[in-house]
């Protein structure tokens, strides 16, 4: 808790073109666009980057989308010791299960990581373009200008107060600025993740994606590096708290009975802590708006499923920086524009999203699948 001394200090004042709430793969895309387009842009992040961050699977289109936001930089994910991954296993709508092979993807291989670390990666690059960052710091008050915002934030060096033009919220699930702003947020269902971090079973040596349905919702693994392995039950918030699945005995017990996965791995050693993180499909009901725009899960969340999350952030953030550089040289539409694409975007993902959930018709009757089988577009 803060001190009164601490309190009362007068705030440190800086301005910026910008200011990036929110330092994950989306803030950050952001934040280098911007200070590439010749804006001034700074990030306040939350974390030091060392809590746990859900992500582990980076697609080969989304180290693509990587490589380019970084270059001319190389990106040499090896010295980070993160593992190289060669495609996706997923038992999905039959007993067999089906192989996507990453050998043939256009884009090269994919990479099994560590979020957080992916994450700090990135901080780097943005602070090596001088760009500068207050970590372990929150907001603490927004307030509108005549012209532009007024951030207070509580870094550990003290208060702060941040002048600017515009803002990202790149806040995730939260969306502060938005919800500052008023803008709703929309939700289609209750989904929620419960993980382990595992050692992974001697002689494991699998580096890739590995899926499989089950009557209560779906599972998935992937390795990670440092020898570890994540398992995660995907499931509606009232299915886990009926099974028990929020409590490790339980999640254990309910990881025995797959088929594919519990083989593979075999028994598991006791686990002593899960990480349970809501990840339900929902939007803004804006993504934009005067002098402001979210980006990555502020603006929308999409099912894990779908395997985008880093590569929404990383596009959205471009595009959002792209959008602001022109809304601040006079284009009085540019923010209009990407909310309008935002919109389009979410639809055809929830087509995607129905299309997918409706190859598993196995527990057409249990209510993860019912839910979801039964579910228009426009819920």
């Amino acid at each position: 808790m803060d001190t009164p001394d601490f309190e009362a200090r007068p705030p440190r004042v800086s301005s910026h073109d910008v200011v990036v709430v929110g330092g994950g793969v989306a803030g950050l895309s952001a934040a280098l666009t911007l200070v590439r387009a010749g804006l001034s842009a700074c990030v306040l992040e939350r974390t030091d980057y060392s809590p746990w961050r859900p992500g582990e699977t980076l697609s080969p289109v989304a180290y693509a989308e990587l490589q380019q936001l970084l270059a001319p930089e190389p990106l040499a994910l090896e010295t980070e010791g993160f593992l190289v991954s060669h495609g996706l296993e997923a038992t999905w709508g039959s007993e067999q299960p089906h192989h996507h092979s990453f050998l043939t993807n256009p884009y090269g291989s994919g990479w099994h990581v560590e979020r957080r670390h992916l994450d700090a990666l990135l901080a780097r690059h943005v602070q090596a373009h001088q760009v500068p960052m207050w970590r372990q710091s929150c907001v603490t008050h927004l307030e509108r200008r005549e012209r532009g915002w007024r951030v207070r934030a509580r870094t550990p060096e003290g208060p702060l107060e941040l002048r600017c033009s515009a803002l990202v919220d790149a806040t995730g699930r939260s969306a502060q600025v938005a919800r500052h702003c008023g803008v709703r947020r929309l939700d289609w269902d209750e989904l929620c993740s419960v993980s382990a971090i595992l050692d992974r079973p001697p002689g494991h040596q699998e580096r890739q994606l590995v899926v499989e349905a089950t009557p209560l919702g779906w599972w998935y693994a992937a390795p990670l590096p440092q020898g570890r392995l994540i398992l995660t039950l995907m499931s509606d918030v009232d299915v886990l708290e009926r099974h028990g699945a929020l409590k490790p005995a339980g999640w254990s017990a309910l990881f025995s009975s797959t088929r594919q996965l519990s083989g593979r791995l075999g028994p598991l050693p006791a686990v002593a802590r899960l990480q349970v993180r809501r990840c339900e499909t929902s939007r803004l009901e804006h993504a934009a708006g005067a002098d402001w725009a979210a980006v990555g899960d502020a603006a929308a969340m999409w099912d894990p499923l779908s395997s985008s999350g880093i590569l929404k952030g990383l596009r959205t953030g471009r595009e959002a920086a792209r959008a602001l550089v022109a809304a601040l040289g006079g284009d009085g539409g540019a923010l209009k524009d990407y909310d309008r694409r935002r919109a389009e975007e979410f639809t055809h993902y929830l087509f995607a999203r129905q299309a997918h959930y409706a190859q598993e018709r196995r527990w057409a009757g249990e209510d993860f699948w019912r839910r979801r089988l039964g579910t228009s577009v426009a819920a």
